[in-house]
């Protein structure tokens, strides 16, 4: 893929770019950030580059064919390793997963582990990288380039290698193959072997500006401005929740219908109601939960804004801000910050796949106490 088909991030797809034309290629190299941020995808792309033969303006061309190999993930010098299901009692490589890889990035280069759970029907079991792939890894980069250049290895979610998977990887960066360029990625470095961040060159992969995706949702996706920052208003700089609110747009009512009929029962403290919504909504698709708390996030958010600002610099449009007018006062600086840790924690505990009935019935009762706050 191209610099130029990935949202945001200019300044680091020019460094990126300027480094490989100056010749300054790192042999290994840490992309870190958040799945929606997209290291995964920029790593893919600086591959692009590295591999391309008509490099143009700072980007791969799209139309050699090293880049249509690339693009097609089946270029012989790239390598990909990535977390899997391990059978017990049997040594398996992130080739028998190959296929859904091949699919899953044709279909959307941003997704996560739980997505990639689902690509894979591996249901809740942790995906990780084993000893045996990172041996097989090895033997790959010990083999000769195809195309008599560079070898390009790309380690998605090098957080989830094991004690030995690591140990084995650091003496590959630690000697690496003549030819070799090794690019890690990881949603958190800190789960990472010290030895292997120090032997890495470290590129940030942050949050991508509002401004810049909502930019790109007009120009690529085609979307008017107005619908695009109130996509972009939820994101928080992430296009994986982007693409998601892609495709979930026609819930955004159905959100706010959920939103406004829980606050109500909660401040009124209804309990044996609220138990029931809770209920209600536990029977929701996982993904439809997550996306709700997303929203209940953003409401709190307007809702401050429209505190301290007379509603001046609240995105929030129709019946929704109707709504935020009235109830803006009851989320303010004395509940603000513990209602917008509770909503995070539920969604970090919704993705991990804690079961939703008692955790919005537990969300509910703090709620209740801490709008009367």
């Amino acid at each position: 893929m191209q610099y130029s088909s990935l949202p945001g991030h200019q300044g680091l797809k020019l460094k990126l770019s300027a480094n490989v034309d100056s010749g300054r290629i790192p042999h290994a190299q840490l992309f870190c950030g958040a799945d929606g941020y997209g290291p995964l995808p920029m790593a893919i792309a600086y591959a692009q580059y590295l591999f391309c033969e008509q490099r143009e303006k700072g980007d791969s061309c799209g139309k050699c064919s090293s880049c249509q190999r690339v693009e097609s993930y089946n270029h012989p010098d790239l390598h990909f390793s990535f977390p899997f299901k391990v059978v017990s009692k049997k040594k398996e490589t992130s080739q028998a997963y190959f296929k859904e890889w091949q699919d899953q990035l044709t279909e959307n280069q941003y997704f996560d582990i739980q997505d990639w759970n689902d690509k894979c029907d591996i249901g809740n079991s942790q995906p990780i990288i084993p000893a045996s792939e990172a041996k097989s890894i090895s033997a790959k980069l010990s083999l000769k380039s195809y195309e008599g250049g560079l070898k390009v290895l790309i380690v998605w979610r090098a957080d989830l290698l094991n004690t030995q998977a690591s140990n084995k990887l650091l003496k590959l960066i630690e000697e690496p193959p003549n030819g070799t360029v090794i690019i890690l990625t990881t949603t958190d470095q800190d789960q990472l072997l010290k030895t292997i961040i120090s032997r890495t060159q470290l590129v940030s992969v942050n949050r991508i500006p509002d401004e810049e995706l909502t930019e790109f949702l007009v120009e690529k996706e085609g979307l008017d401005r107005g619908g695009a920052r109130s996509i972009v208003n939820l994101a928080e700089g992430s296009y994986l929740r982007v693409k998601r609110q892609l495709r979930t747009s026609d819930n955004e009512l159905k959100y706010f219908n959920h939103f406004q009929t829980w606050m109500r029962l909660c401040y009124q403290k209804k309990v044996l109601e609220t138990f029931n919504w809770a209920e209600t909504m536990a029977g929701e698709g996982r993904e439809h939960q997550k996306q709700f708390l997303l929203f209940c996030l953003h409401m709190a958010r307007q809702c401050m804004l429209g505190n301290y600002t007379d509603m001046q610099m609240v995105s929030l449009q129709g019946e929704e801000r109707a709504f935020l007018l009235k109830f803006a006062k009851f989320i303010n600086h004395n509940n603000v910050l513990q209602l917008t840790q509770e909503f995070d924690k539920a969604h970090y505990h919704i993705e991990r796949n804690a079961n939703p009935k008692i955790l919005f019935t537990d969300l509910s009762i703090k709620v209740i106490r801490l709008l009367r706050k």
